[in-house]
């Protein structure tokens, strides 16, 4: 077995058991773009990993896709669309090619994840597997659908898109406004060809098996959101990320045409959505063997470095959002009283530039929402918002993740 890479590996064998080494087979930069790596692992499994550029610019980093084998080969998200010369670059560094691909496993549907995925399976002619809602979304744009415009915390949300897109009407577009509009409706049509064109699908049930794969229901970042477990490895999609904190999303209803055709597992919305969903699901995955690595999707090389952690992280992302909602708790005293103020206060300026400041209002408004249901803070139809002195969050979140 090749001993670990010896350059800047901040893991050890005691907080990552289940993880024999790793082989940097092509050499990337210093974000990991360009590279294919190989991890070995104590029991004998391989696992390859490529990452997966971006078309359109992103705080993220690449996205990387893993390649086991279990049942035939399997590859575990397809990355962005566009992806697929960098894919084929990155199989054959490893010994394969697309054809050899038997399924494609989405971790969420967002566009860093499947949005390579009409691609690769047509021309790979492998079943496309993904949670059994993903196929019931496939042909909705859904970014804004499921909001309620007769919630206050959601206007605030239409409220700052109207005038972010007043904004962006104005303003002279540029090449890279243009790039982007085609890049989604490329992507919006992959989506809905995938079902009218009858490619090879298999919609996951949660806790699903195959030859040693189990596939973990976990939304919260995507109303169909998996994790992937192998090994003692788990393929945390965005669920759980090294360095940055993944977006909750904020609640929802879904979308009308799909609510009778649902599952009944998955007919009430609100198990789905929402920050709450988020941190149920992030204990979840605490019940498993802590010691557990996980292989993100994102910043698994960052800086010239490997950003292996263990499933402890999990907890660190249950506390860092413990510590947002005793800021927000502390900015309403200090008289922020709306989401707006709200995240103004609590993002710096350099993250609220561009689309920035919706992103800020939106995981603002997911906080409000748990303390809110937490009994903790009152809102008002006018839109403010006023603690009610109490602090009963916390024990909520404990009693979610223990």
């Amino acid at each position: 077995m090749p001993p670990m890479e010896s350059a800047s590996t901040p893991w050890n064998r005691t907080s990552n058991p289940h993880l024999g080494g790793v082989e940097v087979i092509t050499e990337g930069d210093t974000s990991g773009y360009g590279m294919a790596l190989r991890f070995y692992l104590p029991g004998g499994r391989e696992v390859g990993a490529v990452s997966l550029p971006h078309q359109m610019p992103n705080r993220t980093g690449p996205t990387w896709a893993y390649l086991v084998e279990a049942h035939g080969w399997t590859l575990i998200d397809a990355g962005p669309l566009g992806a697929m010369p960098a894919l084929e670059k990155g199989l054959q560094a490893l010994g394969r090619r697309p054809t050899d691909l038997e399924r494609v496993v989405i971790t969420h549907g967002h566009q860093d994840h499947d949005g390579n995925a009409y691609d690769l399976v047509r021309t790979s002619g492998a079943e496309l597997w993904a949670h059994e809602l993903y196929f019931h979304f496939l042909p909705y744009e859904y970014a804004r659908m499921g909001l309620d415009r007769s919630s206050p915390l959601h206007r605030a949300i239409f409220e700052v898109a109207r005038r972010e897109e007043a904004q962006f009407r104005t303003r002279h577009s540029s090449p890279g406004d243009w790039r982007w509009r085609d890049h989604y409706r490329g992507y919006i049509m992959g989506h809905r060809a995938i079902l009218e064109e009858r490619l090879p699908i298999h919609p996951i049930r949660d806790g699903e098996e195959l030859d040693g794969i189990r596939f973990l229901y976990t939304p919260g970042h995507a109303v169909d959101e998996i994790c992937v477990t192998l090994d003692g490895v788990v393929f945390s999609g965005d669920h759980i990320l090294p360095q940055i904190t993944p977006h909750p999303t904020i609640k929802r209803t879904h979308p009308e045409p799909i609510q009778n055709s649902l599952p009944p597992e998955h007919s009430d919305a609100g198990k789905h959505y929402g920050l709450e969903s988020y941190i149920r699901s992030l204990g979840r995955t605490l019940q498993l063997e802590r010691s557990a690595t996980v292989l993100p999707a994102h910043r698994l090389y960052n800086h010239g470095r490997f950003n292996v952690r263990n499933l402890r992280r999990a907890q660190e992302i249950v506390r860092h959002h413990v510590r947002r909602l005793d800021r927000l708790m502390e900015s309403l005293d200090e008289g922020a009283d709306t989401p707006e103020k709200l995240a103004s206060e609590m993002f710096p300026p350099r993250k609220l530039t561009g689309g920035g400041f919706f992103s800020a209002v939106s995981e603002v408004v997911s906080h409000l929402e748990l303390l809110a249901d937490s009994g903790d803070v009152f809102v008002y139809q006018d839109g403010r918002i006023a603690r009610n002195g109490s602090n009963a969050y916390r024990a909520d979140i404990e009693a979610m993740t223990s």
